[in-house]
């Protein structure tokens, strides 16, 4: 009788933490979270959608044109797939991934998120306006990232050398970086050290990239924005590193698309007409540092 309740309560407990698991990975609650997050610490190569099983493959040296856009794209959630509506683009937008070339259509292989992106909308706006024949992503942002994290140093720092590895490997040269970070960052009223400290950070990221031989221009987008609103300190931060002598460019201020909730989508993510209106505000923040 004892062997038979133990054996009982023992399929019961496998059972019961299968279903756990299957939650647990669903809804984000622990220790999904705990897990992944150690994860992603060890592991930072293994982070972001991966799956290439429906993706058309492109010789990456067959990529040309006369004008042809090679962007790095990064930071956190909205550098990655986290808006509400996936898009195919239709035109020659790719996106490189370990080493290899596809052609582009959300979720972007790469980021983290499984869902829509600006950058597939961007790469068909682009090449439709005639500012670029061909543009390649390589999109590597994760969600929930702090600035301190992408520096030399930090956990996330290898997806940065390793992406410009595989530019190098594959002979493109990167021609643009998209930055697009500041949600996660810590909110003060007014700490100037705050500021200070992502100015800081942001030009230690970017000295560490210009040492591997990228001297690409880097649009900094505007982007604080979390459930508590914008951060003030970081915005004003984005703001004053604008610097063109130096190739630093501004981005689109994202935040101000969260004033109108019918651009949210998740509280904290962009919803189809947000991803519209990101992509136009890419496309006149690059055509206005550009003059096209």
């Amino acid at each position: 009788m004892k062997k038979i309740i133990f054996i009982t309560i023992f399929l019961v407990s496998i059972a019961a933490s299968y279903f756990y698991g299957l939650f647990s990975h669903r809804d984000y609650l622990p220790p999904y979270p705990q897990l992944l997050a150690v994860k992603y610490h060890f592991f930072p190569l293994s982070i972001g959608f991966t799956n290439t099983a429906s993706r058309t493959e492109v010789p990456c040296g067959r990529i040309q044109g006369k004008k042809v856009m090679v962007a790095l794209v990064f930071g956190q959630s909205n550098s990655g797939n986290h808006g509400e509506t996936i898009y195919k683009p239709q035109k020659q937008v790719y996106n490189l991934f370990r080493d290899r070339c596809y052609v582009a259509e959300d979720p972007l292989l790469g980021p983290t998120g499984d869902r829509g992106s600006v950058w597939s909308r961007l790469g068909d706006m682009l090449i439709k306006e005639r500012m670029y024949d061909a543009v390649v992503f390589i999109p590597i942002g994760v969600g929930t990232t702090t600035i301190d994290q992408w520096v030399k140093g930090g956990h996330l720092y290898p997806r940065i050398t390793d992406a410009i590895r595989e530019s190098k490997s594959c002979g493109l040269k990167i021609t643009h970086m998209f930055w697009v970070q500041g949600g996660s960052e810590k909110r003060t009223s007014g700490d100037p050290e705050n500021k200070k400290g992502y100015k800081r950070n942001f030009t230690a990221m970017l000295q560490s990239i210009r040492s591997m031989g990228v001297d690409s221009p880097i649009y900094v987008a505007v982007a604080t924005y979390n459930d508590t609103g914008v951060i003030n300190d970081i915005r004003a931060a984005q703001f004053e590193l604008v610097d063109p002598h130096n190739k630093v460019f501004a981005g689109p201020d994202i935040d101000a698309l969260y004033y109108d909730k019918k651009n949210r989508w998740e509280e904290v993510h962009l919803s189809h007409r947000g991803l519209e209106l990101s992509t136009r505000a890419w496309l006149a923040a690059i055509r206005g540092a550009e003059g096209k």
